[in-house]
């Protein structure tokens, strides 16, 4: 009889409980910083900000070297958690809220609303989210090898995004109940996840397109089938449809001008179409680290992927659908960046590793045979990467894209690894995360430009 812990659920259980004691490594290394003596020890390495307020409010943070800031409630309303906290207790009334902020949609203010937690405990509430959205992706990849594959998300370098009032946990949730329920033939688990999905973040305009996409290349590989190519169409667009509408509905109750103001909305953060300016640019140094090398080693060989998909097909079953579907909602972000923010890629690093969908591809790829073309493509990507990228590696506030090549290398080659060796490196990585987590989660505590 098989172990517990060698079950598909097992493994999955094994996976949430690894996350949790991740976050419970983040608050103790957090503790241990926040001393004066140990930090002095690595001051010299580890800098932290401080916030000083000028005569007329405004304020800005500079350099210093002290220890690191013990979180309060009113520490974590920093960027966009103020923004939720302010439609969480206001909606969308013009009184209190800003027109630009019809961008942010209203399903986690008001699950934050319902909660009653404060804004440390709504946090606590996002981490078990997240933790139970792993197990949910995990559950789809348990029964494969290698067995170590389920923990790679701990090397993502932007988990903290998981860590504060922020909406990724409850996107992160509803689309991998969604995509369980997908895999599980449930479909009513996938109307309700990417429902939900759908009023958390103004993400549905492009799985709508993602979605339309993977049915087109579907029809297009089966050569015929129209009947059911519209009964799919309707299937998987209906949930995402339904939630954008009902966020219309919410914000022109509240007064919204229009009822795409979520859209219109955008002009208010610069975004708005047009051709992209070079040299590309990002507002900050942690997201620049992550996103270069994410641009270079996933989106441009998933693009050439994406080309050659109606001719060789998607394959068949949910899980084909779900690989091509992230793929095309990973570059889909990056496409929109380019179109709308004029080369500068601020928020990819959180849009691109905080999902579901990259999730799903980690564990994809890194469970999946491949071929030995694909092997050398994704090596000889990583090699023109790290040249390119070769400035990222030494400054401390950019080492974050360590984690990337980390996990890159295990996820495109850690099957080839023997045992020992991938673990050991999936080991160093998720402790080197659990600073570098504690690092940008500091940074978040004290207002300093990290999270657009």
């Amino acid at each position: 009889m098989k172990a517990a812990h060698n079950s598909p659920l097992g493994v999955a259980a094994l996976t949430a409980v690894a996350a949790l004691l991740f976050a419970v490594a983040v608050v103790l290394c957090g503790k241990a910083l926040q001393t004066e003596g140990i930090y002095r020890k690595v001051s010299s390495v580890v800098r932290t900000y401080e916030k000083v307020t000028k005569d007329d409010g405004s304020w800005y943070t500079k350099k210093v070297k002290k220890p690191f800031t013990r979180p309060a409630d009113g520490d974590m309303l920093s960027w966009d958690a103020a923004i939720y906290d302010l439609i969480r207790q206001h909606g969308y009334d013009s009184d209190h809220v800003w027109g630009g902020y019809f961008a942010f949609f209203p399903l986690f203010p008001l699950v934050w609303r319902l909660t009653r937690l404060g804004p440390i405990g709504v946090s606590v509430f996002n981490w078990f989210l997240f933790s139970l959205g792993l197990l949910l992706l995990a559950l789809l990849f348990a029964d494969r090898r290698p067995r170590w594959a389920p923990l790679l998300p701990l090397c993502a370098p932007y988990a903290v995004i998981f860590m504060i009032p922020y909406s990724e946990a409850l996107f992160f949730i509803s689309i991998a109940l969604g995509m369980y329920g997908l895999v599980k033939e449930r479909y009513w688990l996938y109307f309700v996840g990417f429902l939900l999905g759908s009023m958390t973040r103004a993400a549905g305009n492009i799985m709508i397109v993602a979605w339309l996409v993977v049915d087109v290349v579907a029809l297009i590989s089966s050569r015929g089938g129209w009947k059911q190519f519209v009964l799919d169409v309707a299937r998987h667009l209906a949930p995402i449809v339904l939630g954008v509408f009902a966020v219309m509905v919410v914000q022109r109750f509240y007064g919204a001008e229009h009822w795409f103001e979520y859209a219109a909305s955008q002009r208010y953060w610069g975004k708005y179409l047009s051709l992209p300016e070079w040299p590309l640019t990002d507002w900050t140094e942690m997201g620049r680290s992550v996103t270069w090398p994410l641009l270079l080693i996933l989106t441009v060989p998933s693009l050439v992927w994406l080309a050659l998909s109606p001719w060789r097909g998607i394959g068949k079953g949910p899980m084909a659908q779900l690989r091509m579907l992230s793929v095309l909602f990973f570059v889909g972000n990056v496409l929109l960046a380019f179109i709308t923010q004029h080369g500068c890629l601020y928020s990819q690093a959180r849009l691109l590793t905080c999902t579901p969908f990259f999730v799903f591809l980690l564990y994809d790829m890194a469970t999946v045979e491949r071929g030995r073309a694909w092997q050398w493509g994704m090596a000889v990507a990583m090699i023109v990467t790290a040249v390119l990228c070769i400035d990222l590696f030494s400054y401390p506030r950019t080492r974050g894209c360590w984690l990337v090549f980390t996990l890159a290398l295990l996820t495109f080659f850690g099957r080839q690894m023997k045992t020992w060796v991938a673990v050991t490196l999936l080991s160093i990585a998720i402790l080197f995360n659990v600073y570098w987590t504690t690092y940008l989660y500091n940074d978040f505590l004290l207002g300093a430009w990290v999270y657009t």
